[in-house]
């Protein structure tokens, strides 16, 4: 948070958004020493979000039984039964 309200005042709240996002490079803005370190921090909280994410999907998937895992995408594969409407 220091380091966001640091690169917010020296580089510019637009900037210090922008950074850590990876919409505006480092390497462009006035204090490139400052914002590298945000960008990396940016960087490592996106990766870190996404790890958890994934692992979590995994230990979700690992929890069902194989043979629940493998009805779905057959399920999904099946024809849709046919419409039983009488209005032919």
């Amino acid at each position: 948070m220091a380091l966001y309200v640091f690169n917010g005042l020296l580089i510019g709240w637009v900037d210090a958004h922008e950074v850590p996002l990876g919409e505006t490079s480092p390497a462009v803005v006035h204090a490139q020493w400052c914002a590298w370190p945000l960008s990396l921090t940016g960087w490592t909280v996106v990766g870190a979000a996404a790890g958890y994410v994934i692992t979590e999907q995994i230990h979700a998937h690992h929890a069902r039984e194989p043979d629940d895992v493998l009805d779905e995408p057959r399920r999904l594969a099946e024809p849709p039964p046919p419409a039983s409407g009488s209005g032919e």
